[in-house]
């Protein structure tokens, strides 16, 4: 039987200011949760698996891309990807899509001199003895 708010009787509540459970519930490491994922049937996507997926998701259309953003059975990166390119800010999102897919521009800048000459460059070694006696002063 319960007292009125469904306590049962023979439990005794805790007093003002006691802990029954001072370690909490234990958490779950990263090799738990992976190995129950595992159990699962779900299995990790590799970086080619990421990329293609990345690459497809920038050509669908955008009623089918919200379609698939609202499908609850769609994998969470499609969710989560396909909501981040139909907010405001797609371009960005599509920007980062390509840099992680395709890699980034490559930008190489020429350093010179006065009028494109060569740069002249000077390289001045310091013993750790000069150094000290200089911090000295």
């Amino acid at each position: 039987m319960s007292k009125k708010g469904g306590v049962p009787q023979n439990l005794i509540p805790a007093k003002k200011g006691e802990v029954r459970n001072p370690d909490g519930r234990p958490r779950k490491t990263i090799s738990v949760v992976n190995a129950e994922l595992e159990r699962q049937g779900y299995t990790e996507a590799s970086k080619q698996d990421i990329t293609s997926c990345y690459l497809r998701l920038i050509q669908i259309p955008v009623p089918e891309l919200t379609k698939m953003v609202s499908d609850n059975t769609q994998p969470s990166l499609v969710r989560i990807v396909g909501k981040a390119v139909l907010s405001g800010k797609g371009f960005d999102v599509i920007e980062k899509i390509l840099d992680r897919g395709i890699g980034r521009a490559t930008n190489t800048t020429e350093v010179t001199g006065k009028d494109g000459k060569e740069l002249n460059t000077t390289i001045i070694v310091q013993s750790q003895q000069a150094k000290d006696d200089d911090d000295k002063l």
